[in-house]
């Protein structure tokens, strides 16, 4: 039986991804650095190493520095459990689901051990690639990704922004001026304070207070 192992791994998802986008280190994960944005593309696989590996799809973020720099900066003085200051975390996307002519099944179940049974499922995976290029095109600003949002439901809107999403849509809200910032921002610290006192509550007057004071 052939051997297939994160080299041979690596050497097929290289295949597909897209120009401009740079592997991080041994991991099936690329990115591409704009000046107000990072686009992320990540390959998620069940590993069977050393025979083969099944590549169930992609997830598709965008991380809008603004955003995360403020929510980094209230961080650092609102540590919460499990979050890390140092990281700029993903704004928005997720998996890349929903497009049409992809085998979603095939790709649940196809071992790919060789060149070969690679090939069955490279179309469906450039299908996904292609549909995370789209996504990147359409929310390219904060407004592409606003004005989507507010035609969302909220549970809809959970799925898009990475959460804790209120505390991020808030800060969305104000970067593009939104008139209802303010009510939507009182309205947010109002729940967490009643609902999660301690670090949530404590962290979200924090960010109120910093994006207030933004003007």
């Amino acid at each position: 039986m052939a051997v297939y192992n994160k080299k041979d791994f690596l050497i097929h998802v290289d295949q597909i991804a897209p120009n401009g986008y740079k592997r991080q280190g041994e991991e099936p994960w690329y990115i591409k650095k704009l000046a107000d944005r990072e686009l992320r593309i990540y390959f998620f696989a069940n590993k069977y190493y050393p025979h083969s590996v099944v590549i169930h799809g992609i997830s598709a973020d965008i991380c809008f520095y603004q955003v995360e720099e403020i929510y980094n900066e209230v961080l650092r003085s609102h540590p919460m459990e499990g979050q890390d200051s140092n990281e700029k975390s993903d704004t928005v996307g997720g998996a890349v689901l929903n497009v049409a002519a992809v085998d979603y099944a095939l790709l649940d179940t196809h071992d790919v051990e060789d060149d070969a049974s690679f090939n069955v499922v490279k179309p469906h995976l450039q299908l996904l690639v292609d549909a995370a290029l789209q996504f990147f095109n359409d929310y390219a600003t904060l407004q592409n990704v606003f004005d989507y949002t507010e035609t969302l439901t909220i549970p809809q809107m959970a799925k898009f922004i990475h959460k804790p999403m209120p505390l991020r849509r808030m800060i969305i809200k104000k970067l593009v001026n939104d008139p209802n910032y303010g009510a939507y921002s009182q309205q947010i610290v109002n729940n967490t304070v009643t609902n999660y006192p301690g670090e949530l509550a404590n962290f979200s007057v924090a960010l109120k207070d910093k994006l207030d004071s933004l003007g």
